[in-house]
């Protein structure tokens, strides 16, 4: 593998770092949600927000250094049905990363985010661990 591949993965691999943390620590702040949560909501709503954009840059630099590794390894190929499995799951949480990030700023003129936007936190942080695990067995 070239320096340029080697680098490449590298940051794949520090963007899935981001990205789970940021997935993990919204699952975390629902968690904890409670009276504690009112003395300091300016707090909680800022880290809910650089959550939100941690994600949308970890799932753009997903998305650029897998493609740059998936030509640059692979030629273009995709190694088998467990992949287009990984494909499937990483497609779902991006989908929910961008529209939590397109809806966030109407929402918080609104009074919050609807009811069902826990829902999408917890099934997107299931896809990222899917995610991995068939990623595991793609790759070996």
């Amino acid at each position: 593998m070239t320096l340029f591949l080697t680098l490449i993965k590298i940051i794949h691999l520090l963007a899935l770092m981001f990205g789970s943390v940021a997935s993990l620590g919204n699952i975390y702040l629902m968690l904890s949600k409670g009276p504690h949560d009112l003395d300091a909501p300016g707090y909680t709503n800022m880290l809910r927000k650089l959550y939100r954009l941690t994600a949308l840059g970890a799932i753009i630099a997903l998305w650029v250094s897998g493609l740059i590794l998936l030509f640059g390894s692979f030629n273009g190929t995709m190694p088998g049905t467990t992949f287009h499995i990984k494909l499937l799951f990483v497609l779902i949480l991006t989908l929910i990363i961008l529209f939590l990030n397109f809806m966030a700023s109407g929402w918080a003129r609104r009074g919050g985010p609807p009811s069902y936007v826990p829902a999408l936190h917890w099934i997107g942080a299931s896809s990222l661990m899917l995610t991995v695990i068939f990623a595991g067995v793609a790759f070996g």
